[in-house]
């Protein structure tokens, strides 16, 4: 063997690890296990939340008499202040979790009144009429955010477009009563129960949506109405502060100074008067 490595020219060297080096793997070996031991840990809590998720379903299509386990939740709700920016969220849960990607927002084009009943009527009949047309599925059960008032709106929704046969319920939220259609009381369900746990998430989540989305509106809309009044600021120039300070907030912060390296001396100085005589008068009318 040697004279083979000798006619290749090979020259090969052994060197017994130091004992630092030895350390170094003692190290990562401990590290190796760890890591190890986290993962099966990590698979052990999510095999048990699966198990909870899954009898809770199960328990689910019992307790609400549904014909079948309801893998597809959606959830709906509406945000606004004495019906301006008026909002709707649907929410989309998937074997008990949230499922983000087919979240849907809608900007609610009832005009009339603050009227959240029919709003929420609103809503549901938007989102099914676009799913019958395009042939797509339906959920396994919707919830609303809501007692019987918000229930009997979706519930007639379905009628009308001819798929009562999905389940559907409202959740209310003072004392987390289950409301069904047809049914004069309401299911009341342990406050440890795993089963409302999930009504709850799914509730919470579509009142955190329409929030945010509500928000999202009403600031738009301030924004247009405060800047647009500034001699000088157009479109582009309120798009570009918008950016740059993130929020209308942002810019009545911003010095003039800060609006300078946005906009040019003038159009900052003009922007720092309007926006402090803006708050001036809004501090009188209170």
């Amino acid at each position: 063997f040697s004279e083979i490595l000798k006619e290749h020219k090979i020259d090969i060297k052994i060197r017994v690890p130091l004992e630092e080096e030895f350390g170094l793997l003692r190290i990562a070996n401990k590290n190796a296990k760890v890591i190890v031991d986290q993962e099966i840990l990590m698979k052990e809590i999510k095999r048990k939340e699966d198990n909870k998720i899954e009898e809770a379903l199960e328990e689910a299509k019992e307790i609400l008499n549904l014909p079948k386990i309801p893998r597809i939740i959606e959830g709906f709700d509406i945000s606004n202040i004495e019906g301006t920016d008026a909002t709707g969220s649907m929410v989309y849960f998937l074997e008990g979790r949230p499922y983000n990607k087919y979240y849907r927002h809608f900007k609610i084009r009832i005009k009339s009144t603050p009227d959240d009943v029919a709003m929420m009527k609103e809503v549901i009949k938007r989102r099914y009429t676009m799913l019958i047309e395009n042939n797509l599925s339906l959920p396994d059960l919707i919830l609303v955010d809501g007692g019987k008032g918000q229930l009997n709106a979706g519930y007639s929704v379905l009628k009308e477009l001819g798929i009562e046969g999905i389940p559907i319920i409202g959740l209310a939220k003072k004392f987390e009563e289950i409301f069904v259609p047809n049914e004069k009381n309401p299911i009341i369900l342990p406050r440890n129960s795993n089963l409302l746990k999930i009504f709850q998430r799914v509730r919470d989540e579509a009142h955190r949506v329409a929030l945010k989305l509500h928000k999202k509106q009403r600031e738009r809309r301030i924004t247009g109405s405060v800047l647009d009044a500034i001699k000088g600021v157009g479109p582009i120039t309120r798009n570009k502060l918008l950016r740059h300070f993130k929020s209308v907030g942002g810019i009545k912060k911003a010095s003039y100074e800060e609006l300078t390296k946005v906009v040019g001396k003038k159009l900052a100085e003009t922007i720092v008067n309007n926006l402090k005589k803006n708050n001036d008068n809004s501090n009188k009318k209170r």
